[in-house]
């Protein structure tokens, strides 16, 4: 034990030492440029603190700070960034006196080279260190350019780099994304649209080494984990970054813009925003997406995604494929298209066969119901349909109130019933009379089975004007008139009455749960207590009882 505390008290001595010195090269640097040697000191140095190396990296950045400032070293777009990051760092005597700003430019070269790498450290806080140093020398990069030249310029290398390795970097913490988007990207319009750039160019890197098959299964399955980390990075960059709506960029800049430049570039440009948005988004929706993220894509399409694009009939593809899939993924892509159709004007081949289709047993049981009932409302509010087409609707949901829950029935029994009141035409489907029953009676005895088997309506018919529901009956909520539950039994009772109340308000309806219907049930007040009828006792010890046999009154 005693041994483990002197290692940990060398270690610490060790590292204090390397911090004074690390300041010491820093102060010698700015003092005298005699001391130039110093950087080099700073650069090769090896260490497995964290404190060490936050101190490294801080001074070094403060150091090229310095040499950008005073225009010794190049910005890293009028020098190619790979090869630098490849050169060697250690350069003879002659070499330095000769070429001595090509030699701190490739010393500023490396260093960007650590700092990049630094990104993926497993400290969090060096990654979020090492992010705010690059952003403070990208800043730098950015004055530089405008001081060389008379049109504006970004530091796009640089910046690509920085987004290309937070997207796709091994061990990124996602608070490393987080204060990218909070402290940077949502703070500065230019950060905002090169970034929308660099992410579509980082994803068709990303995506091209795919395409070649690999003979080696553990490889595949290792790139195949690696695009779906890709793409979780990316929706999170994306999903939290402002949308563009209006044709006004905002006027604040990273890069500090010269009084006196002419804003012709198409960082300036409202279009060129969106397009670049727009770029990301599709490069985003190529990749190979989870069920989860393609949820989660879906649920902020309309919201988030389409408002800021410049032709959102580009994402048409991408909704009908979501679509057509089925499930809870179709129901979410119905916002998507709903927007489209009613503000873009996009026509959908078959919306309504398609749209029947979604109406299955699983749908009243799924959390995103009262999402698809409202846009549904939507969808069969024109009095111009076809009565076969809402008859088709008004049967499939009566026929799944068979197999809903009372939250699932709850929804339905109003919106069969605003139907109605919309589409009079469909009042045959309550009382029909066939030729077997003249008054038009419902046989009580018969059974659910027997029923579903005399019924015209075929419910494995997925195309609406072939399912026949116009000559069938909605006898099924007769059979939900006979529910457990009294407040479903009720509320279906509703057809039993003249039409005169008006539709019901459907957003009452949409929220029910078994939650809150037994919360509603056990919260209500009874206003008058139940009558008890309790015989009055005759005797002290009721018969039966231990004491019966052993007292006797």
């Amino acid at each position: 034990m005693s041994s483990k505390r002197k290692r940990e008290g060398s270690t610490k001595a060790q590292d204090t030492k390397t911090l004074e010195q690390i300041k010491l090269w820093e102060v010698e640097f700015h003092k005298d440029t005699k001391n130039i040697n110093n950087l080099g000191l700073l650069l090769n140095l090896k260490t497995d603190s964290v404190e060490v190396l936050h101190s490294q990296l801080s001074s070094l950045t403060r150091i090229f700070s310095k040499l950008m400032d005073s225009d010794q070293i190049k910005s890293s777009k009028n020098l190619d960034l790979d090869s630098a990051f490849d050169s060697v760092t250690e350069l003879d005597e002659t070499e330095k006196k000769s070429v001595l700003g090509t030699w701190l430019s490739k010393l500023y070269r490396t260093f960007l080279k650590k700092l990049v790498s630094s990104l993926e450290h497993q400290e969090v806080a060096i990654q979020i260190s090492s992010l705010r140093l690059l952003m403070n020398l990208l800043q730098k990069e950015g004055a530089f350019l405008h001081r060389c030249n008379t049109v504006y310029s970004f530091p796009n290398i640089l910046y690509s780099e920085i987004i290309n390795r937070v997207l796709t970097g091994s061990g990124i913490s996602n608070q490393v994304i987080t204060t990218i988007i909070d402290s940077y990207l949502n703070q500065y319009s230019d950060l905002r649209f090169y970034g929308f750039k660099a992410i579509s160019n980082s994803i068709s890197t990303e995506i091209k080494p795919q395409k070649k098959k690999s003979g080696n299964q553990n490889k595949k399955n290792l790139e195949i984990s690696e695009t779906k980390i890709v793409a979780e990075r990316v929706f999170l960059l994306l999903s939290k970054l402002l949308v563009q709506e209006d044709d006004n960029v905002p006027d604040s800049y990273w890069i500090a813009i010269p009084k006196n430049l002419e804003r012709k570039a198409k960082v300036f440009s409202p279009m060129s925003f969106k397009n670049n948005f727009q770029e990301a988004w599709l490069a985003y929706m190529r990749l190979p997406l989870t069920s989860e993220l393609y949820k989660q894509t879906l649920l902020i399409l309309h919201r988030r995604i389409l408002p800021g694009m410049v032709d959102p009939l580009t994402l048409m593809d991408f909704l009908s494929v979501a679509y057509d899939s089925g499930g809870p993924v179709s129901l979410l892509a119905l916002n998507g298209l709903f927007t489209l159709i009613t503000k873009y004007n996009l026509t959908y081949p078959e919306f309504y066969t398609k749209l029947y289709a979604l109406l299955d047993n699983n749908l009243l049981h799924v959390k995103y119901r009262s999402r698809f009932f409202r846009l549904l409302d939507t969808f069969l509010l024109s009095t111009h349909l076809s009565t076969y087409l809402v008859a088709a609707f008004i049967k499939r949901m009566a026929r799944l109130c068979l197999f809903a829950t009372p939250a699932g029935i709850a929804v339905v029994v109003p919106f069969i019933y605003n139907l109605f009141k919309r589409h009079p035409s469909c009042m045959v489907l309550i009382h029909r009379v066939d030729d077997e029953d003249e008054e038009g009676e419902v046989d009580s005895d018969k059974n659910v089975a027997e029923m579903m088997r005399c019924d015209p309506y075929n419910e494995n018919e997925r195309d609406p004007s072939k399912c026949n529901a116009i000559n069938s009956s909605i006898w099924e909520l007769v059979t939900i008139q006979n529910h457990y539950y009294t407040n479903i039994s009720t509320i279906a009772c509703v057809f039993n009455e003249p039409f005169t109340k008006p539709e019901y308000i459907l957003e009452d309806f949409l929220d029910h749960t078994y939650s809150t219907m037994f919360a509603a049930e056990t919260g209500r007040k009874i206003k008058k207590a139940p009558a008890l009828s309790n015989p009055g006792p005759t005797t002290l010890i009721r018969d039966g009882e231990v004491l019966s046999s052993l007292l006797d009154f």
